[in-house]
C-alpha cells in the first residue's frame, strides 16, 4: 500500500489501572519487529443528506467528515481506518456511499474500512456486500472474496478487518466461516504487531459484558467465541465502534478501544502512534463546540442510553464521553511481559 494511495471512487478493564494522563503506553511483544507508525480510527460518521437530526447529527455528518479529513491531513499518518456506519444507509443509487468515497479520498494517507449495519441498509435490498464494496477494497490493494479482509500496510504490521454487519439489525454477526478464517489468519501473523478492527465490539466494555443478556440486541451474539480467538492469538489491539461510547479495556494481553461516534456525542475520533515500546493514543473532537453541545443535548434520546445498567449516579452522557483515561492516558507495562522477565531473571539466578 503506497503512501499516497487512496481508495478510488468504486474503488478491552481499565478502571483503576490508569493513573496519569498522556501517553497511553501499551505492551508490544518483544518478538515483533517494525518501524514506528501512526494511524487514525474514525467511526460512526452516518454520512447522509436531507435527514433531520436525532441523537445522531445526520444534518452535520458531511461537515464533520470534511473537518476530520482536513485535520488528519495535518498529521503524518501511515494509514486511516474507518470503523463502520460510514453512511446512514446507502441511499438511492448508493448516493451516500458515493459521497463518502468522494470526501474520504481527499485523505493524504491510505485508508480502508469495515462495514456496520447502516452501511448495508438501503439502496439495493438486500445489499450484495462484495458487489457494492468489493471494488473499493480492491482499490486499496486488499484482495478478498468475502466482506472481511487482512492486510500488511507496513512491514511487521498486520491489520484485520472483520465484517460484523447484519442488515436491519443493531446486533452483529460473525459466522463460522469468518471465525475459522480469523483463527488461521491470526496464526500466520503471530510475529507481527496485529490490530483487529470490527464495527461491533469483540471484547465488550463494562458494563456491557455483565449485562450481555439484556443488551444482546446491540452486541455480537457469539462475541465469546470471537474473544477466545483474539485472546489466544498475538493480537495487540482491537478497535470497535457501534455503541457510541468512548471506553478502554483489556482481555488477556489484548487492549480494546471502543471508539466514540463522530456524529454522536462526544463527536470524536482517535489517532494512535505506535513504537516497539508503546502505543500512544490521542482523542480529538470535531472543530465545532456548539454542535458538540447540540449532540450532548440530544444524546439522552439514544434508546440504549436508557438501558445500560450504569452505577448509581452515573449519567450515560458521562459514560459515552469516557474518563480521561479513555482519551489520553498512561497504562502500566504489561504484567505478562513483567512475569516473563521475572521468570527469566529467576532462572538465571537459580542457574
Amino acid at each position: 500500500m503506497s503512501k499516497k494511495h487512496y481508495i478510488g471512487r468504486r474503488s478491552f478493564l481499565i478502571g483503576a489501572i490508569a493513573t496519569t494522563l498522556w501517553p497511553l503506553s501499551l505492551p508490544v511483544g518483544a518478538q515483533q519487529s517494525f518501524q514506528p507508525f501512526s494511524f487514525a480510527f474514525v467511526s460512526d460518521i452516518h454520512l447522509t443528506h436531507g435527514v433531520a437530526d436525532s441523537y445522531i447529527l445526520t444534518a452535520e455528518s458531511q461537515l464533520f467528515l470534511q473537518d476530520v479529513v482536513r485535520k488528519l491531513n495535518e498529521q503524518k499518518l501511515d494509514f486511516v481506518l474507518f470503523g463502520g456506519d460510514q453512511v446512514h444507509g446507502l441511499g438511492k443509487d448508493d448516493e451516500n456511499w458515493q459521497l463518502f468515497l468522494d470526501i474520504a479520498q481527499g485523505l493524504n494517507a491510505p485508508w480502508s474500512f469495515v462495514l456496520g449495519e447502516c452501511d448495508v441498509t438501503g439502496g439495493n435490498n438486500p445489499v450484495n456486500k462484495m458487489r457494492t464494496f468489493g471494488p473499493d477494497w480492491r482499490g486499496c490493494g486488499i484482495v478478498t472474496d468475502n466482506p472481511y479482509w487482512s492486510m500488511s500496510p507496513l512491514p511487521g504490521v498486520h491489520v484485520v478487518g472483520l465484517d460484523t454487519s447484519y442488515p436491519d439489525s443493531t446486533s452483529g454477526h460473525v459466522d463460522s466461516q469468518q471465525l475459522s478464517w480469523l483463527k488461521d489468519d491470526l496464526q500466520k501473523a503471530r510475529d507481527k504487531f496485529t490490530i483487529v478492527v470490527s464495527h461491533h465490539p469483540l471484547l465488550n466494555p463494562p458494563p456491557f459484558g455483565a449485562a450481555q443478556a439484556q443488551l444482546m440486541d446491540y452486541l455480537l451474539p457469539n462475541a465469546d467465541e470471537v474473544r477466545d480467538v483474539i485472546i489466544a492469538s498475538n493480537v495487540n489491539l482491537t478497535l470497535s465502534a457501534h455503541l457510541y461510547v468512548n471506553q478502554l479495556g483489556r482481555g488477556g494481553k489484548t487492549w480494546n478501544v471502543t471508539n466514540p461516534g463522530l456524529a454522536t456525542y462526544p463527536c470524536a475520533y482517535k489517532v494512535f502512534h505506535v513504537t516497539p515500546e508503546a502505543i500512544k493514543m490521542e482523542t480529538f473532537q470535531v472543530s465545532f463546540p456548539a454542535l458538540i453541545k447540540k449532540a450532548q443535548d440530544l444524546l439522552p434520546s439514544y434508546p440504549l442510553a436508557k438501558r445500560v445498567p450504569l452505577p448509581k449516579g452515573t449519567k450515560f452522557i458521562d459514560y459515552a464521553k469516557g474518563k480521561d483515561v479513555c482519551w489520553n492516558s498512561s497504562l502500566p507495562v504489561d504484567e505478562y511481559e513483567q512475569l516473563s522477565k521475572a521468570k527469566k531473571k529467576k532462572g538465571k539466578a537459580d542457574g
